[in-house]
């Protein structure tokens, strides 16, 4: 353990080993007092190194971790996206400078690349989320971040490289101002309406109908209407293949990368033919519907498409759609927003629309369920109208629908048409006769004289007689 200076220099330099390796260098300081503390810092570090070591555990930057880890997670659909979050992390971006793309180093605030993974701290990762909010980033896109550095930790964990001694707090209810992750508002759902839809159709149809050769024209126009009648997410749709299209039955199988499962969806007509129409048209060559693109064609390599949709966005901006910044920005992906209200508002029940987008859980996509919120009321009744053998129609008397309901109507017994009757049978024929009885006390009571209603009310009250039940109600 020895300092010394250097001749030439007025700083001071440590030199020592610990378990036979030699370790040397300047303390970047020319007080001997803040030299000394720093190498005996050096020395605690390097001891617990050794020991560290004889554990099988290793010390490592943060960003040769994130590199690791983008190797090890190299196979996942989302590796491209991965690549993209790391760059950011760091402060690097990938910017257009003609006609190519140069990575820029430091562009924005990042983690240095020289940080150790023990050395990340919870005032760094706050300061990290302050420079996202002031560069205008949304509190989820924070999240993300923060689950990106999360995840990161976890693999720094399997791989027995030396963490942080005070464990990071990544969400903390209590003390939202020390959590790393923020609560998220709910989003407002924009869709389309059916003439905002159609008039993006045209739109892009029109473009494409001008300019027959260019691809990006027709993939535009022919990914909108699919991603408006699939409901799909954009990456699910852009990434699909040909072997997960049936083109004699129509349905495609779609892979959810997100929630981890598989949804099989029937096309519309309009879906079938945009298929039938890119299978004529690439001949075999490629095994994605939607290839890469390269200029204003395909590139002509079997890769899938990447997410290019500034032409479908500014066809959305110049329709005047974001004109209000209060209510919310409709995107590509408002078209998996636009095929769920369409259908919810059409009567279809959250449970089938769920299974339509694909969502791990229902809960997910109650968000819909304010856009028809009689939905459920109204199946439930029907429900209950049909195990009654009641089915009330606007205008009409209400009328019991099972045969033996309509038999005690008109004067018959009611007789089962089968000797062999489960329990659930008997019990729904005995409620066909109690609506029965029912139904025929209300057409005897609307039938009486418009004054009836003086007939029934005395001075003790109205007594009417409802199904052998007496209801007493005093009019004073």
């Amino acid at each position: 353990m020895t300092l010394y200076r250097r001749p030439e220099t007025a700083f001071w330099y440590y030199e020592f080993s610990v378990g036979g390796k030699r370790h040397r260098g300047s303390t970047k300081t020319t007080n001997k007092r803040e030299a000394t503390e720093y190498e005996q810092r050096l020395i605690r570090e390097a001891r617990e190194d050794a020991e560290k070591a004889r554990l099988g555990m290793k010390r490592m930057t943060v960003y040769d971790l994130a590199q690791a880890w983008l190797k090890a997670s190299s196979t996942l659909l989302d590796s491209k996206g991965n690549v993209s979050r790391v760059r950011k992390l760091f402060g690097d971006e990938l910017q257009q400078q003609g006609r190519e793309w140069v990575l820029v180093e430091g562009a924005r605030w990042g983690i240095p690349k020289t940080l150790m993974v023990h050395e990340v701290s919870q005032a760094l990762l706050m300061e990290m989320r302050d420079q996202r909010l002031d560069e205008g980033c949304a509190p989820g896109t924070v999240n993300r971040e923060m689950s990106l550095v999360q995840s990161l930790m976890g693999y720094a964990e399997g791989l027995s490289v030396v963490l942080p001694e005070r464990p990071i707090v990544w969400s903390k209810k209590r003390n939202r101002a020390a959590s790393l992750k923020m609560k998220e508002p709910k989003g407002k759902i924009r869709y389309l309406t059916k003439p905002q839809a159609d008039k993006l159709c045209a739109t892009l149809l029109h473009r494409w109908e001008h300019a027959q050769k260019d691809m990006v024209a027709m993939d535009n126009y022919d990914l909108t209407c699919c991603l408006l009648d699939t409901g799909a997410r954009y990456n699910e749709l852009a990434r699909i293949t040909w072997s997960q299209v049936n083109l004699e039955t129509g349905w495609i199988n779609l892979y959810r990368n997100k929630t981890d499962n598989e949804s099989k969806i029937l096309n519309t007509e309009r879906v079938k033919a945009i298929m039938a129409r890119r299978w004529a048209m690439q001949g075999g060559k490629y095994s994605y519907v939607f290839p890469a693109l390269r200029g204003r064609n395909w590139a002509g390599v079997d890769v899938a498409r990447g997410h290019a949709t500034a032409g479908i966005q500014g066809v959305l901006d110049k329709m005047g759609l974001n004109d209000d910044e209060t209510a919310g920005r409709v995107t590509p992906h408002s078209f998996r927003d636009t095929f769920a209200s369409w259908l919810v508002q059409a009567g279809v029940s959250l449970l089938k629309v769920s299974k339509l987008l694909g969502h791990a859980d229902v809960k997910m996509t109650e968000k819909y369920a304010h856009l028809d919120p009689g939905a459920t009321g109204r199946e439930a009744m029907d429900v209950l109208d049909r195990m009654a053998g009641m089915k009330v129609l606007e205008g009409e008397d209400p009328k019991p629908t099972h045969p033996s309901a309509m038999k005690v109507l008109e004067g018959e017994d009611p007789k089962p048409e089968s000797t062999s009757h489960s329990f659930f049978h008997t019990e729904v024929t005995h409620s066909q006769q109690l609506a029965s009885r029912f139904a025929e006390k209300n057409r005897q009571v609307l039938a009486a004289n418009d004054d009836f209603g003086d007939s029934l009310v005395g001075r003790t009250g109205f007594e009417p007689v409802t199904n052998g039940l007496k209801v007493r109600c005093s009019t004073n």
